[in-house]
Formats: structure tokens, sequence, C-alpha cells
């Protein structure tokens, strides 16, 4: 399941939080990561903070998957709390009923 939520900065960057969740084939509960995407006022699509020709890339290749989302978050200029909004969105979301039979199907699949 995925759920996308984009948060408005005061400087017109437009910040979107991807919240991923899927099931291990070896644990029944459902595992979560996030994905940080950003848009500048005058670009079309979303694309990584940090590319191949960002200054901080190889920094961040080094770095340990945490540290790694956390240099990604200080270049988004998004804060953690808005992240934990949107994976609490999330959370919501799949307490739905109608969200328990779609993950109840997925989890059958594996």
């Amino acid at each position: 399941m995925i759920h996308e939520k984009i948060f408005q900065l005061k400087s017109g960057r437009e910040v979107k939080v991807v919240v991923k969740g899927y099931f291990l084939h070896d644990n029944p509960q459902l595992s979560t990561e996030y994905e940080i995407l950003i848009k500048e006022p005058k670009e079309k699509y979303f694309r990584t903070a940090i590319g191949t020709n960002h200054p901080q890339y190889w920094k961040m290749r080094r770095s340990s998957v945490q540290q790694a989302k956390l240099i990604m978050l200080e270049y988004s200029g998004i804060s953690q709390r808005q992240v934990n909004q949107a994976i609490t969105e999330f959370n919501r979301v799949l307490s739905f009923p109608a969200a328990a039979i779609g993950l109840q199907y997925e989890r059958e699949l594996m």
C-alpha cells in the first residue's frame, strides 16, 4: 500500500512524502518505509532532493540508511514531525475495514 502527502513550504517548494507498506515473506507484520521528493516552484515534476550532481550525494551514499534519511530530511526542508504526520495518516488509513480486506488479500498472495 502507498500513501502520499504533499507539504507546501513557505519558500514555494513542495515536498512529497511517500509512505510504502509491504509484507516481508517471513514476517506477518507490515513493514513501512518512506521516500522524500521535492518540487521547486518552476519545476513540473517531483525529484529527489539530492541527485548525483549534488555536492552532498557522495556523503549520503557512504552513510548508513538512517544517516542518509536524516541528510535527505535536512536538504528537503521538512521536519521529522511532518514525516511522522504522513506515517500516522498511513496507519490511520490502514485501520479502515476496506484497507484491512486488501491487506489480507495481499498477505495471502505472499
